[in-house]
């Protein structure tokens, strides 16, 4: 897909038109300009109540040899940047299904924001909104059929070079979004943890980043029992990456370091899953994914950070050597770990990469998993859970998922709930007393993590979607490449 940015009266153009319309029976005031034979048809439209300008809404309009797509962004006073995302999501999917080939639309005016920031929101949402999971399947002609080209159009020379700018991040940033997607997309015998492990050498050559990965020979060196003892009912190596940029001017600070659950497949082991639904645990590395996917935006947008990602990667299966319920293996780090249940493998993968990310005396941590269905419980498929154990550090992470639009919503870890992770015979154990499920694995992860810093994201709700909505497609989000690269660009140490 290419973009192009232009100046001038966007419904003057002949190609099929994208025209954002707020909600109300009015026409917004930002159509003051538009042509009057459109004005006379959107306005008509909204008066027959034919057309009501509710987000994510569409209509497609005639109009003579003209085709317009009219898209609700909701009421005016609530237009947000992410609104602008997910109506040119739905809106450009919309342009897909009727076969236009290429479109124009224009920057709305978002409060606050900047032309800039607009761009790279339409841009964003018209990739993602699109994107499309067809690597192993045939298509139809209909199916081949693509939006190849999208002409932003500013109402002025200067909004038209921040527009540019704009539109290159937003296509680093949705690039790393839909490659992070095809992994989670992926089925488990197409990305096995080596294979993931491919997926971050070759990003690293690419765009420039050092990546190093520990086989499980290394990994046994290094102590990592947690990861090695997940991985023993499988055939599949387990694999542990570590991914290191150092912006411009960032040599000699301490970094700031992703990590992310990489459970390439979860059948739960011993502790087996039920069998329905179960093909889709081939999404617990989607953690790992957004990492991945933010280390390599944020090494093309050249942002000046210190960054280190961490990705253990395995896969988690019941077989003849299987780590059973009731064992205990010894961390990085010293800790020993009490294995209650094998399905709650994330952590313990989590707990080497959090002894492993303390090599470089870090300066903060994120980690993020799909570490609990509690988590999907308690908050939906609408918003990630936020615990820590620093109340700016949270408030950072918090600030920054915000401004991506993928929301987090915070949760007490308060020193009451690491008395449930507390263990009769090993220092801790791996789930709780069935209660509070999300926040006792976040206390179990907090044992590792130290006085670090440290952010906890479960993603379990938000990694895959059921449906289309907005700038989601149904199957891996890719939620979190987004997010990171915000906190990489805002954070303040």
């Amino acid at each position: 897909m290419k973009f192009s940015v232009a100046t001038g009266n966007l419904t003057a153009r002949k190609e099929p038109l994208i025209l954002g319309i707020a909600e109300g029976k009015d026409l917004p005031p930002w159509a003051g300009g538009w042509v009057p034979p459109i004005r006379k048809a959107v306005q008509d439209l909204l008066k027959a109540k034919r057309f009501h300008g509710k987000l994510n809404e569409t209509f497609l309009l005639p109009l003579g040899s003209q085709w317009i797509i009219l898209i609700g962004v909701g009421k005016k006073e609530d237009l947000t940047l992410d609104r602008v995302r997910q109506a040119a999501g739905t809106a450009s999917r919309r342009a897909l299904a009727a076969g236009f080939e290429s479109v124009a639309r224009g920057l709305l005016p978002v409060k606050g924001a900047t032309a800039e920031q607009v761009a790279q929101a339409v841009v964003e949402g018209t990739v993602l909104g699109t994107y499309r999971f067809t690597q192993l399947r045939t298509l139809s002609p209909n199916e081949k059929k693509e939006l190849k080209a999208v002409t932003l159009v500013a109402p002025s020379a200067r909004d038209a070079a921040a527009a540019k700018t704009g539109v290159r991040k937003g296509l680093i940033l949705a690039e790393a979004v839909v490659w992070a997607r095809d992994m989670v997309n992926k089925p488990s015998n197409r990305l096995t943890p080596t294979m993931m492990a491919q997926e971050a050498k070759a990003a690293a050559r690419k765009f420039g980043f050092r990546c190093q990965v520990f086989d499980p020979k290394a990994q046994r060196r290094l102590g990592m029992n947690a990861l090695l003892g997940v991985a023993r009912g499988s055939r599949e190596p387990s694999q542990f990456m570590a991914m290191e940029y150092k912006g411009p001017g960032s040599s000699s600070k301490k970094p700031l370091v992703f990590l992310g659950k990489g459970i390439t497949f979860d059948s739960g082991g011993i502790s087996i899953k039920p069998s329905e639904k179960m093909e889709l645990m081939k999404y617990d590395m989607s953690g790992g994914a957004a990492v991945l996917g933010a280390m390599r935006a944020v090494a093309q947008l050249k942002l000046p950070v210190h960054l280190v990602g961490l990705v253990p990667a395995t896969e988690n299966l019941p077989g003849g050597s299987a780590q059973k319920p009731g064992d205990v293996v010894k961390a990085l780090g010293g800790k020993t770990i009490e294995v209650i249940n094998t399905d709650a493998e994330g952590r313990l993968v989590l707990a080497d990469a959090l002894g492993y990310a303390k090599r470089y005396k870090p300066a903060a941590l994120v980690d993020l998993a799909t570490l609990t269905g509690a988590c999907v419980v308690a908050l939906g498929q609408h918003c990630m859970g936020l615990m820590t154990n620093n109340a700016p550090w949270g408030a950072q992470v918090k600030e920054a998922a915000e401004k991506s639009g993928e929301r987090a919503w915070e949760l007490p870890l308060w020193p009451e709930y690491t008395e449930a992770v507390k263990s009769d015979v090993a220092d801790v154990k791996n789930v709780g007393d069935g209660k509070a499920g999300t926040i006792t694995a976040a206390a179990f992860l907090k044992e590792f993590a130290g006085d670090t810093p440290w952010v906890h994201l479960d993603i379990a709700g938000v990694a895959w979607a059921d449906a289309d909505k907005g700038y989601l497609r149904k199957g891996g989000t890719g939620i979190g490449v987004r997010l990171l690269v915000e906190l990489a660009k805002s954070w303040k140490k």
